[in-house]
């Protein structure tokens, strides 16, 4: 009697046993769905057109960028040591968001999409809120946004025919907002495009705006899109 009793509790214990181990697989989901951005790799910044991490992901490099973005962002992680400055006008214009290394954002909320038409990725978050680093050396830049930002239209020096002036004209439409005067000579801005012209501010008159050699500037509010001529000089005294 001893020797089934035994046989039987043994047989009870494995049955539990058995039983405990197929509850716990059962609870266990078949195909557990992937952590938000797991898939985005070390050293990439991932853009998804989806929320959340989700659909087709673009893997840029560390230090890459894409002044026309023309895909769709909904999401994004950066795995990158870098942050990433998202735009929502190309050429690193209109606004901004800055995206820490190792963090996500997302691009849409209540419905309403924040649109991805330029990114960049720098050392620091200050370098988001500029793109001089666009103007080569020997190069007049004009920013059509502040610091550097916006559509950037390269002057190459020319001498005018009628003045002799060594410098561009141009209308109101490309009036500079920033400039960078990465030449070796000195930058002198005129009101009128033919090198001439004063600004008055209260009781005082102004002459040429200038912007020595190397210099970089944003142009005063109460001047902003007023340039409509510059000329390169080696000297101030040679401004109009």
């Amino acid at each position: 009697m001893n020797t089934i009793r035994t046989d039987i509790r043994r047989g009870s214990l494995i049955t539990a046993v058995l039983a405990l181990l197929c509850s716990a697989f059962l609870i266990l989901p078949a195909n557990a769905e992937p952590d938000p951005f797991e898939d985005c790799a070390q050293g990439a910044f991932c853009l998804y057109d989806g929320s959340g991490g989700t659909g087709t992901r673009l893997d840029v490099p560390e230090g890459g960028k894409d002044e026309q973005y023309t895909g769709t962002a909904l999401s994004v992680q950066n795995n990158t040591r870098m942050w990433a400055c998202v735009y929502t006008t190309g050429h690193y214009g209109g606004s901004l968001q800055t995206v820490k290394p190792g963090n996500d954002d997302e691009y849409v909320t209540d419905g309403t999409r924040w649109v991805v038409a330029s990114y960049k990725l720098v050392p620091t978050r200050a370098l988001c809120f500029t793109g001089y680093e666009r103007c080569e050396n020997g190069q007049v830049c004009a920013f059509a946004e502040r610091n550097g930002r916006g559509a950037m239209t390269v002057h190459v020096p020319a001498v005018d025919p009628a003045t002799q002036n060594l410098g561009n004209s141009y209308g109101a439409e490309t009036a500079p907002k920033s400039v960078w005067n990465r030449t070796a000579k000195h930058l002198c801005f005129y009101p009128r495009p033919d090198y001439t012209g004063t600004w008055t501010e209260g009781t005082t008159t102004y002459g040429a705006y200038v912007v020595l050699r190397g210099d970089s500037i944003t142009v005063p509010a109460s001047l902003a899109g007023a340039f409509r001529s510059h000329e390169l000089v080696n000297g101030t005294s040679e401004c109009q």
